[in-house]
């Protein structure tokens, strides 16, 4: 049963400001994840533990924020964009002051993967929000912004972190978060208004779990989702290992920490403006076998300058940022193929697409919490088994596409 918007709607504001709210909750979900990753190596120290444990507060919180994006959706659904939102801000704030004051690792662990769980709600009602307020042109222009956010706050985030960990100390990456998070929550309750129409029957058992089924049984969908999933594996490979190599192994500065992690991620945005240039003139799905190839390029670069004892941190950049630039086009083409071999209830689906995502790098990031021996071998190892397994998937994803396409013209 569908009924009229939500009783907490305020007057409709612009379309300008819509998007600058959302993109400020977007920046926020995506800075809590990973603003202090420079922090890492010194937590082993101050939480008198192992560096297995302090990775397990990212590869945890990265599967709470994945799994949680699965419901998230739903809940906006049966009760309102906008009270999601501001519940989940509530949280926010006061999970990430729970992360300052934890007093052990455990307490810090439980508190990440809570704030996992609450994260999750910007991005998914976010995109939802998006959908609800503007016609498909304006959707791209939008999404094209968002894609800008995604590239530029996990670039500036750790170089932020880095900062405040060397002059405030860790607790101020969190107590900053908790900042934005109120800010956050009070633009949204007086300027964001209402743009759901509430589904009464959106949180109905069987309807969640056929609405999954569906897509789950859809073999170009999944094929393209676990690319996906694997490509942001290898992201979070290097997010959660890298600061232990460049601080630890390298002897780079905390504070210099997060320059290295910006240049990787304007790899990124490079090799996504290049991809969205040529994507026009260039067969999508040559397009995506060049982004696979050097993805695992720069895969065993990395792998050669460790065991041949080349290792610099500008070598091991060079090496990531040429995995990311091939990220570039796999992002550009793999969703959209995934997307459009859904043709009902498409927003189940693009959930489950972010939830395979979050997933698949949390258990890469617990792979590599799991693997620590104290050198770079297993970032190294695990990203190119990563590499290796997106040219199996990129094999299956020509023959689901080719399974799919006779489909359609049977």
């Amino acid at each position: 049963m569908i009924t009229n918007k939500a009783q907490l709607d305020k007057p409709d504001t612009s379309k300008n400001v819509v998007v600058a709210i959302l993109v400020m909750a977007t920046a926020l979900s995506i800075m809590s994840t990973d603003m202090y990753a420079p922090s890492l190596p010194d937590l082993t120290g101050y939480f008198d533990t192992n560096a297995t444990m302090v990775k397990l507060t990212i590869s945890l919180n990265l599967l709470a924020f994945g799994i949680a994006q699965l419901i998230h959706g739903p809940l906006s659904d049966r009760f309102g964009r906008r009270p999601v939102l501001l519940v989940s801000l509530f949280f926010v704030a006061v999970l990430c002051l729970a992360c300052a004051f934890a007093q052990s690792i455990e307490q810090l662990i439980v508190a990440r993967v809570l704030l996992g769980l609450a994260a999750a709600a910007e991005a998914v009602v976010g995109f939802a929000i998006i959908k609800d307020r503007f016609n498909e042109k304006e959707q791209v222009k939008v999404l094209a912004l968002f894609g800008m956010v995604l590239a530029i706050a996990p670039a500036i985030a750790p170089i932020v972190g880095g900062y405040l960990h060397v002059h405030l100390g860790w607790q101020s990456n969190f107590f900053v978060l908790t900042g934005m998070a109120v800010l956050v929550w009070f633009v949204i309750f007086f300027h964001l208004s209402e743009s759901a129409t509430i589904d009464q029957a959106a949180l109905q058992p069987a309807r969640l779990i056929s609405g999954y089924a569906l897509h789950i049984g859809n073999l170009e969908f999944m094929v393209h989702s676990a690319m996906c999933g694997v490509a942001m594996g290898l992201i979070f490979v290097f997010v959660t290992g890298a600061p232990f190599v460049y601080i630890d192994m390298l002897d780079v500065a905390v504070q210099h920490y997060g320059y290295y992690q910006a240049l990787v991620v304007l790899a990124f945005f490079c090799g996504s403006l290049l991809a969205s240039s040529v994507s026009d003139r260039m067969d999508h799905g040559r397009l995506l076998i060049g982004g696979n190839l050097i993805i695992l390029m720069g895969a065993a670069m990395q792998v050669s300058f460790i065991a041949l004892d080349l290792l610099t941190p500008i070598r091991l950049t060079v090496a990531q940022a040429i995995m990311l630039f091939g990220m570039g086009p796999l992002f550009a083409v793999a969703p959209s193929r995934a997307m459009r071999s859904v043709h009902q209830q498409t927003g189940s689906a693009s959930a489950l697409l972010s939830g395979i995502e979050n997933s698949a790098a949390a258990v890469a990031a617990i792979m590599i919490s799991v693997m620590h021996d104290g050198t770079a071998y297993p970032m190294a190892w695990v990203s190119l088994f990563l590499s290796a397994s997106l040219l199996l998937l990129l094999y299956h994803s020509r023959r689901a596409t080719h399974i799919s396409n006779l489909r359609v013209d049977g």
